[in-house]
């Protein structure tokens, strides 16, 4: 059967094609009666509807705001795919998506945008580590919106994050079977939620791996360098620590990153110190941006569905327009080595 178009049903209506999509997205501004008509007849020709009815919010301007960290900018690599992800799913729903970037040193008042103090967007999907008061102030105004790999651990706010834990501990467990006695987790652990669950990945993996094997796992912590809603940064103090536990009688071999910028460093500072990978050490990253596979050798990395995490998060927001009083939900996707 030939597929049922916006526009056929336009057409066998007499009305416009805008129309239409206005009435089948439950566009407040075309009235009911017109509504009902053209859901009627859309589905009497059997046009095949994304969603049902029922779970199409009720949208008052059609438009959502995406808020981040301005020192994102700086990570589009990571975090484009991710408003790519967004910005495809709100498309099938006649939504259209606004970025705003976030000075973090201003107070909730003048650094959320005036769609959001002015209700010119019907809610928000807050990415990365925006500070507790900006959540609190969308929280104090009943402000719809959910968190993207966020610090904020609250179980009334939707979530959505990579599965940050497995990962770590999928990488780490590869380490160690490929050999690896001596090990060390590289990154800031208190920087972010992220890094923190991936700490907790690598440590879960040595336990696990000494006890099933019986075999001795030395492990280290190289701490210096991480991500803040500021941007990333390197302590002065990070490459002497890096190459004092990658040399000497007893060095450090297999090291796992907390993600792939941070492996980064680490290679080049390891560099020049005359230690080098992967003859000297093995190294994992995390979050498998592009210039893992344009580097010699390629970085083995942990992949995150970016996309997936952006198309779940404007679900999830969809879903808190329409059913305000919803439970919450922490959406954890999956990685992969």
């Amino acid at each position: 059967m030939k597929k049922v178009t916006l526009q056929m049903i336009a057409d066998h209506l007499q009305v416009s094609k805008a129309l239409v999509s206005k009435a089948l997205s439950n566009d407040p501004a075309v009235n009911d009666g017109t509504k009902e008509t053209i859901w009627k007849t859309a589905e009497e020709m059997g046009y095949r509807f994304k969603m049902s009815r029922k779970t199409i919010p009720a949208a008052k301007t059609g438009n959502l705001a995406v808020l981040m960290p301005r020192a994102y900018l700086d990570d589009m690599e990571y975090w484009g795919k991710v408003l790519h992800g967004i910005e495809n799913e709100l498309q099938n729903h006649n939504f259209s998506m606004i970025l705003s970037s976030i000075d973090i040193s201003l107070s909730p008042k003048d650094g959320l945008p005036s769609s959001i103090h002015e209700r010119k967007v019907d809610g928000a999907i807050v990415m990365g580590h925006l500070p507790d008061s900006y959540i609190n102030s969308l929280k104090a105004n009943a402000f719809p919106f959910m968190m993207v790999d966020a610090n904020l651990l609250d179980p009334s706010i939707d979530h959505v994050l990579a599965n940050n834990f497995l990962g770590a501990y999928q990488a780490t467990t590869y380490l160690l079977e490929a050999g690896h006695r001596r090990v060390a987790f590289v990154g800031d652990e208190h920087t972010s939620w992220s890094f923190r669950e991936r700490n907790r990945g690598f440590i879960e993996a040595i336990r696990d791996y000494t006890r099933r094997t019986g075999k001795e796992v030395t492990y280290e912590f190289i701490a210096g360098v991480g991500v803040s809603g500021t941007g990333m940064y390197v302590s002065p103090e990070f490459a002497a620590d890096l190459r004092a536990q990658a040399s000497g009688e007893r060095p450090v071999t297999g090291l796992f990153c907390a993600n792939d910028l941070t492996a980064f460093e680490a290679l080049r500072f390891l560099a020049e110190g005359g230690i080098h990978c992967p003859a000297d050490v093995s190294v994992v990253g995390f979050d498998d941006l592009t210039l893992t596979e344009i580097m010699h050798p390629k970085l083995t990395t942990v992949r995150v569905p970016k996309s997936v995490i952006g198309s779940r998060a404007a679900q999830l927001i969809l879903r808190r327009i329409n059913e305000p009083e919803a439970t919450a939900e922490h959406v954890l996707l999956s990685t992969e080595l």
